[in-house]
């Protein structure tokens, strides 16, 4: 998958220095799967939910809410899209409760 962005995730690192490692883990994973749909997603993090059209993101009790365009076979080709995971917002557990917080700008 292409993460769009990276620097969303390095930022959060900075600012969360707790969940540094955790963050560079999921980007590890996540940068080498194809997913092609939101069950391939909870096979790889089982604590991963989907609200109201975003797939969040778990980690260290901070929420990473993301947009995820799965991939999907190219047709007439034997191939797959490469997918992309958008970083919608990183927030702490309580700025996730708000929703007005979601659509803040990172």
């Amino acid at each position: 998958m292409h993460i769009i962005s990276r620097k969303h995730l390095k930022e959060a690192g900075e600012k969360y220095e707790n969940a540094a490692k955790e963050l560079n883990a999921w980007y590890a994973i996540v940068k080498r799967v194809r997913w092609k749909d939101f069950t391939e997603v909870r096979s790889t993090f089982t604590d991963a939910d989907y609200v109201d059209g975003y797939v969040v993101f778990d980690i260290r009790n901070n929420r990473y809410i993301t947009k995820i365009v799965y991939c999907h076979h190219i047709e007439g080709e034997e191939g797959m899209t490469e997918g992309h995971v958008f970083i919608k917002n990183i927030l702490t557990h309580t700025e996730y409760n708000n929703r007005a917080n979601w659509e803040r700008k990172i």
